[in-house]
């Protein structure tokens, strides 16, 4: 061989082995840059930054409701849920719903619970979750998401104390927003949350001027027993304030809720009467609203609550202004509903063409992966009913 052609060959072998080192490095280079872009990092509800190296696909949760957030913005919500706490606080009525879609809801795993006392963190680790959902904070819950992060499980509160400056709306629209993020499920979470504020603005439009705010008693879990009040922290007392009305226990209860006496409740005699309650109270003659509830029955349950405890005494119920509202409901992302039943009830003229039902229907169509369907708000009459 000419010694210039073997030059030449081992130039053009040179010139090869380093094109494949740049394409290696190359390939190296966008690999970690692809690794770098799949990270998400998000800030929660109790100021915390949380980083996943990808969206979670196995959820663990103190809260069963969290299923209906889920149902939300995935199709299949159930395939998400490793484990999760109190099964039976989620409405049976909706849980049977669930059921008949994916039959796997049974197979959850019960695991933690609604508080943190007690719980349990490698019953936590045993079902292996990816991400550990925390929807009800208390402070305790801090120290138990240490424990999980220290053994590499990432956790989020979808509620805390930065949801404290938020409204109701912001504060859903938040939760949303942020379970959507760490489900890689951004966009139909961001649908749903700009549905929500688009509800609460059209209801704070037209508030706007009025200065009337009709007293209401809501006798929360209405029973045997007159009458468990939200207090002025709870979220259902801002809805009521949002909505135009004025809960007469947000005065005397000053945290999350307690005890009004059926003597204060007489004297005050409230321009409107809202019990909640669910399937779970009928058990213990309570009021039964709910998914899978006839809507003659809740009535007739509703009667019947508010005929107890001299509540037949108030002007409200005299006048036809007694209402009853699921409690599932008022705790969870469709919460929207309970504050249309509000301003509804307690400004009927002003939101005569204000029919929560249609907001329901368009949840349903729209995001429900299982349609949602009973009597979840009812009134003594025909006219508060839901259809």
């Amino acid at each position: 061989m000419h010694p210039g052609s073997a030059r030449r060959g081992r130039t053009v072998a040179g010139a090869l082995h380093r094109l494949g080192l740049l394409l290696l490095a190359g390939l190296i280079a966008s690999a970690w840059c692809g690794a770098a872009r799949a990270e998400i990092v998000m800030t929660d509800a109790a100021g915390r930054e949380v980083r996943l190296q990808a969206p979670a696909q196995r959820i663990a949760t103190n809260e069963s409701l969290l299923l209906l957030s889920l149902a939300l913005i995935d199709a299949d919500p159930v395939r998400r849920l490793a484990g999760w706490a109190a099964p039976r606080r989620l409405d049976q009525g909706m849980y049977a719903a669930f059921r008949r879609e994916f039959p796997a809801v049974d197979d959850i795993p019960v695991v933690g619970a609604v508080v943190p006392a007690g719980v349990s963190v490698e019953t936590i680790l045993s079902v292996e979750p990816d991400l550990f959902v925390v929807s009800i904070w208390q402070h305790d819950w801090e120290d138990i998401a240490d424990r999980l992060s220290a053994a590499g499980i990432p956790v989020i509160f979808l509620d805390g104390p930065a949801n404290a400056g938020r409204g109701p709306d912001e504060a859903t629209a938040f939760s949303m927003e942020l379970l959507g993020k760490a489900l890689g499920r951004e966009e139909q979470a961001g649908e749903f949350a700009d549905f929500v504020r688009a509800r609460y603005r059209r209801v704070e439009q037209r508030l706007e001027g009025t200065t009337r705010r009709p007293s209401v008693l809501i006798d929360a879990h209405a029973g045997s027993v007159c009458c468990n009040t939200p207090g002025a922290d709870n979220r259902i007392t801002q809805y009521l304030e949002l909505a135009g009305g004025h809960n007469i226990g947000a005065g005397l209860v000053p945290g999350y809720d307690g005890q009004l006496s059926p003597e204060y409740v007489l004297t005050t005699d409230p321009d409107v009467y809202v019990g909640t309650g669910g399937p779970h109270l009928a058990a213990q003659g309570g009021l039964v609203v709910g998914g899978a509830i006839d809507a003659g029955a809740a009535r007739a349950s509703l009667s019947a609550v508010v005929g107890r405890n001299h509540l037949s005494a108030l002007s409200a119920v005299r006048g036809g202004r007694a209402f009853a509202v699921s409690h599932q409901l008022s705790i969870s992302a469709l919460s929207v509903l309970v504050f249309e039943c509000l301003a509804k009830w307690t400004h009927p003229d002003l939101f005569a063409d204000l029919d929560p039902a249609d907001t329901l229907a368009e949840i349903n169509e729209r995001f429900m992966a299982v349609p949602i369907e009973g009597t979840f708000w009812v009134g003594l009459d025909e006219a508060g009913t839901a259809p």
